[in-house]
């Protein structure tokens, strides 16, 4: 067995199996996999079977699931094992975890594109979790239907759908010379799009007016991420206008389109969520992409697994029952 794979299964599970094995060897379990929330997409799916199939021996029982990307509801069966416990058993817990965070994540990215209004909404999840995460992340986030990612990882390679934008440090680094700053970034990479990042001096509409008077038809877009506890300088005091806000998006599009800036995007960023982006929506901020980060990685949808039959007789713990799933492939 997968040691690396071993090292991760609770150790109870692991004495689960040795007392089944010594006194009870051939009964035949039926082990049934569910979450309890409604309209969420099922992520993981296809990397708990491949755990399975790398760690033990598929052919010595049955497997019938729900595909990658399905919509689910509260108390829907997922996956369904069905043989001897040791085939299988010490995989419940690491099987919960594995569909719990995809699904979590892919139906976090479905809430917050359902609020965009067709909107791009770009996966900015990086910085809020291990990296190692930002491969099956990325995965779970397209179930969804969202394309742009932050980073290689998240795309899996694909750098034609990795946001180009620049950090706060880069300005920091030249002195807060913003232009200069995009010049170089244009000489470096004048095929990629030129996405300057306008907050850094919390003057977004003065900052981002100087890089459209100096690249012009060459600015693609502009990415505002005012910190949620200070107040652009667009605002007066009694206004009281913190973070990123509507209001301040609007004053923005109006300079940039007095200036000849109507073709740039305007992208935001910083603690975006579903309702911040309801928000945004219903006050009609004429924003072109968001970009969500730490939200997208929250846990929402926990898994579990119930035991719910005993050589085909329907036992289960009290309040836990056998739920037949006519939907489910066998593999």
């Amino acid at each position: 067995m997968n040691k690396k794979i071993d090292y991760y299964a609770a150790n109870y599970f692991f004495k689960a199996k040795e007392i089944i094995e010594k006194f009870n060897p051939d009964a035949i379990v039926t082990l049934q996999f569910f979450q309890r929330q409604d309209n969420s997409i099922l992520g993981g799916i296809n990397e708990a079977i491949k755990i399975l199939k790398e760690n033990s021996d598929t052919s010595k029982y049955s497997i019938k699931y729900l595909p990658e990307g399905s919509l689910i509801n509260s108390k829907e069966v997922v996956l369904e094992l069905e043989g001897k416990y040791k085939e299988f058993g010490i995989f419940e817990g690491i099987i919960d975890g594995v569909l719990a965070r995809s699904t979590s994540i892919a139906t976090n990215a479905k809430r917050c594109i359902d609020a965009a209004n067709g909107k791009e909404i770009i996966f900015m999840g990086d910085r809020s979790d291990h990296y190692l995460n930002q491969e099956r992340d990325g995965i779970a986030v397209e179930l969804a239907g969202i394309k742009s990612h932050s980073t290689n990882a998240g795309s899996r390679g694909n750098e034609k759908v990795v946001f180009g934008s620049i950090p706060h440090a880069l300005i920091q680094n030249f002195e807060g010379d913003l232009v200069k700053v995009m010049k170089y970034y244009y000489q470096l990479w004048p095929n990629e799009p030129l996405i300057a990042l306008v907050d850094f001096h919390n003057n977004v509409i003065e900052d981002s007016l100087k890089v459209l008077k100096e690249f012009k038809d060459k600015l693609f877009g502009v990415r505002v991420d005012t910190s949620k506890g200070v107040m652009d300088k667009m605002f007066a005091r009694s206004e009281k206008e913190y973070g990123v806000t509507p209001n301040q998006i609007k004053r923005l599009r109006k300079a940039l389109d007095e200036n000849g800036g109507e073709h740039v995007k305007i992208i935001v960023s910083s603690g975006f969520d579903p309702e911040k982006i309801k928000w945004f929506e219903n006050e009609q901020a004429p924003v072109d992409s968001y970009g969500v980060g730490e939200y997208m990685l929250t846990i929402t949808n926990t898994f579990s697994a119930d035991a719910t039959k005993i050589n085909g007789k329907l036992l289960a713990k009290e309040g836990r029952a056998y739920s037949y799933n006519p939907k489910l492939i066998k593999l």
